[in-house]
């Protein structure tokens, strides 16, 4: 009984995953670099590497379909090679609160058991699936009712080429 229910769980969230990445690729759509407030120049980094400056530029609160543009504001996570997160902020309410936080990558965000899924874990609670392009990266824990956020990167790690 036990190992049925574990195959259950399994595939639900297989599913809750590729439903998140339909999802993803449906919302750079919905909001596209050209419909931003404010222009935002990325840099490029190498992919999969969230070590750098990332500028938060929208968020989708929890399922729902509005999309808050941040583009005009100065939200940045800073990711240092040593595992610290400097959070800079001026809006109170958006992206994480002001301060430093420990993170680390790492796979099935929202231990479903299928360690299929990359993710980030933010301070002792915090974790996220993300997904880390060139110049941008996505942070989503939409199946658990939280938000999904968008980032632009900024400045790579001076470590990076």
């Amino acid at each position: 009984m036990e190992t049925q229910f574990g195959f259950i769980r399994k595939g639900i969230f297989a599913l809750m995953f590729l439903s998140m990445i339909l999802f993803g690729a449906c919302q750079e759509d919905a909001l596209p670099q050209g419909e931003l407030n404010c222009s935002v120049e990325a840099v490029d980094g190498p992919e999969d590497d969230v070590v750098g400056k990332w500028k938060m530029i929208w968020e989708r609160p929890g399922f729902s379909l509005d999309t808050i543009d941040y583009s005009c504001n100065s939200i940045i996570y800073h990711f240092k090679p040593d595992g610290i997160l400097e959070v800079f902020s001026d809006v109170e309410e958006a992206g994480h609160s002001e301060g430093e936080y420990n993170y680390k990558l790492i796979w099935d965000p929202y231990n479903s058991g299928a360690n299929t899924m990359r993710g980030i874990k933010i301070g002792e609670y915090s974790r996220w699936a993300i997904l880390i392009g060139t110049t941008k990266m996505t942070m989503d824990i939409t199946p658990l009712d939280g938000p999904m956020r968008q980032f632009i990167r900024i400045e790579k790690s001076l470590t990076q080429n």
